[in-house]
């Protein structure tokens, strides 16, 4: 890896830490740079502004993730194993990378492309993985389904609409803790099965 490979790498690990644990909002370009013992020059000639580093990290960890869901699902024989590798990760994901989601809080996403398109594309990712799992019960003769793909996308909104009304209401009430992500899990576990059983043949 080249040199500026690698203080490209290392301010994404430090900002990875801050945003992950302080959020964006309260995260500012000096913290990381002093993290790392870098003048905040060296940080803006890599990245113009912090939202242009925070989606670098974005991408970054959803890359992580989806790889090592893709990963997992290979191993998966059976459409209820894969649905506990999909929803597992999820948790995981949360659990490790929650504050890093705060954007949300105070962000209009149609303003910033780059971002948005990230987003997009870990969505896509999600899709990816359901169809996945669909086309594991199709495989054992378990599954008819006629269009996968919308099949799939329908499955990602209603598993999107569950864990998004889970959270907000979480935030206003009581804070977000791994108890309540495991909830978040088993609902979802919970609707994905009822769903897929409406495919079985």
């Amino acid at each position: 890896m080249e040199q500026q490979d690698q203080k490209r790498e290392q301010i994404l690990e430090a900002a990875l830490k801050r945003f992950a644990h302080f959020g964006l909002s309260k995260t500012t370009m000096n913290d990381i740079a002093g993290d790392l013992n870098f003048s905040k020059a060296l940080l803006y000639y890599y990245f113009p502004d912090k939202l242009s580093l925070y989606a670098a990290v974005l991408e970054k960890v959803f890359a992580e993730i989806n790889s090592a869901t893709a990963q997992a699902l290979k191993g998966a024989t059976t459409p209820e194993q894969a649905v506990k590798v999909y929803a597992n990760g999820r948790v995981t994901f949360l659990e490790k990378y929650f504050p890093l989601l705060d954007f949300n809080k105070f962000l209009n996403i149609d303003k910033y492309e780059d971002l948005k398109k990230i987003l997009e594309a870990a969505n896509e990712a999600e899709v990816q993985h359901l169809k996945s799992i669909m086309e594991i019960g199709v495989k054992a003769k378990q599954y008819h389904i006629e269009d996968i793909d919308h099949t799939a996308r329908l499955l990602f909104d209603v598993i999107q609409g569950i864990r998004v009304l889970h959270i907000t209401n979480a935030q206003v009430q009581f804070g977000i803790d791994k108890k309540f992500l495991n909830v978040i899990s088993d609902r979802q576990q919970e609707i994905m099965s009822v769903f897929l059983r409406g495919l079985r043949c």
